[in-house]
């Protein structure tokens, strides 16, 4: 059964407003010669083409050994609405029974694999990159997902003034195709890290990442409204400026709450489940509830001396 894995990096985008599509177009045409996409429905979005990067280092694995891996994991950028940035990178492990090291061309020839020049069993492969790197000699595709980001980040069109504070989050994940029962395991860690690992009758790598980057790109959504909301209610404020600690969310982060949008059935029915008992869609609504409970008090009270003053002259 094939594996892959990858890792997800999500943040806000160093910049006053959300960018023009056509800015995010050019932000993210990183590679000489690369090209982005966009489009406007349901949410405006444009992603890169795939970016590749040459490995050749341990596998990580649980057992302490060293089985040497090699191949191009495969990079897309994206970004959502013009202020959610997102790097995400992925791969297929292959075994290769000769257990030889070939040219780099043969593994440019096959983009978004990597070949396993020795005896590895995938649970042992899946778990121990869920884990992280071992050691500086274990793969990494993390630092490869932050260096393009941070590539992103550096452009001289970015004012690095985003309109309000929050953090990075990390999803890595692993997917093994199977025929059999499907399940998704979704974890939160420490500094920003999520643990996913899945397994689905999804044989498209790409489909897996694409699926994946909307499950961090939505968490991330559903942290940072979460953060947002408990600075803003962490003590007694006058409403004025309890909205106006709230404005960001309303503005930038609620809009663009829109999950498995363009998944496959088979990867939304994952979905579905992993969201009925994760519960992140009831956790965003109660959270949007709060606010917008909030936005009518402030209301109500910006209403009532009107209120009161009209009474007063009817008497």
């Amino acid at each position: 059964m094939p594996l892959t894995i990858g890792e997800v990096h999500t943040a806000l985008l160093l910049n006053s407003t959300a960018v023009p599509t056509d800015t995010a177009a050019e932000l993210l045409s990183i590679v000489p010669g690369g090209s982005a996409r966009t489009r406007q429905r349901p949410i405006r979005y444009a992603w890169s083409s795939e970016i590749l990067t040459g490995v050749d280092c341990s596998a990580p694995l649980t057992e302490r050994r060293e089985v040497r891996i090699v191949g191009t994991p495969a990079t897309h950028l994206s970004l959502t609405g013009g202020h959610i940035i997102q790097a995400g990178t992925h791969a297929t492990f292959r075994h290769d029974k000769t257990g030889r090291r070939r040219p780099w061309a043969h593994y440019l020839a096959q983009p978004g694999t990597l070949e396993v020049l020795g005896k590895a069993s995938e649970a042992s492969l899946a778990t121990g990159f869920l884990r992280g790197p071992a050691t500086e000699s274990s793969l990494d595709l993390g630092a490869v997902s932050m260096r393009a980001l941070d590539a992103i980040q550096r452009s001289e069109q970015l004012d690095r003034n985003p309109p309000f504070r929050s953090r990075r989050t990390r999803l890595r994940w692993s997917a093994e195709t199977s025929d059999g029962e499907q399940e998704a395991t979704f974890t939160l860690g420490a500094d920003g890290l999520r643990t996913l690992r899945l397994r689905a009758a999804e044989p498209n790598p790409q489909a897996l990442a694409n699926f994946c980057a909307d499950l961090a790109l939505h968490d991330w959504l559903l942290s940072t409204l979460l953060d947002i909301v408990d600075r803003a209610f962490a003590r007694s404020r006058p409403t004025p400026e309890l909205i106006g600690m709230l404005r960001p969310g309303i503005d930038h982060l609620i809009p663009a709450w829109l999950p498995a949008t363009n998944e496959s059935r088979t990867l939304g029915a994952i979905w579905q489940e992993l969201d009925l008992r994760a519960g992140f869609s009831l956790q965003w609504q109660k959270t949007v509830e709060r606010i917008r409970d909030q936005l009518s008090v402030g209301l109500i009270e910006a209403l009532q001396p009107v209120t009161e003053s009209l009474g007063s002259e009817s008497a």
